[in-house]
């Protein structure tokens, strides 16, 4: 019985599978689309992605940096601009402030001042790669 019901809904199928013609199906009137009033949408949570402000190197002030001058002994600089970022135990006569920082993870702060002491003595004044630091202070 169960093969014989197979059979018969097998020969159903294959027969309905070669005509080409479908039964239509009705057109309906097109609906306005109805939407929901603004109090009764749900809210989805904002995501904002966190871009931490990363400084590292020395942070020097323009104002400060401008004060520098020819003669000024190793003390008063250290007390006027701070310690500097590198001090080279080959060559202790060169005091490098540098600074690679990004802020808020998107502008990127790049520079550096080189000063050369002789005898103790500031005797040269590198400000060459502080171009930045003028736009942000």
């Amino acid at each position: 019985m169960m093969k014989r019901l197979t059979f018969i809904l097998l020969g159903c199928l294959i027969l309905t599978g070669c005509s080409n013609s479908l039964p239509k199906a009705p057109d309906f009137p097109k609906l306005p689309k109805l939407s929901l009033p603004n109090w009764m949408k749900p809210k989805l949570p904002s995501i904002d992605v966190y871009k931490p402000t990363i400084m590292q190197g020395s942070v020097l002030n323009i104002k400060e940096v401008n004060q520098l001058q020819l003669g000024m002994s190793k003390e008063a600089v250290y007390n006027l601009v701070g310690s500097p970022s590198i001090i080279d135990p080959f060559h202790q006569y060169q005091w490098d402030y540098i600074n690679h920082s990004t802020i808020d993870g998107e502008i990127e702060i790049r520079y550096r001042l080189r000063l050369i002491f002789i005898d103790n003595l500031l005797s040269k004044i590198d400000k060459s790669g502080l171009k930045e630091i003028t736009n942000i202070y």
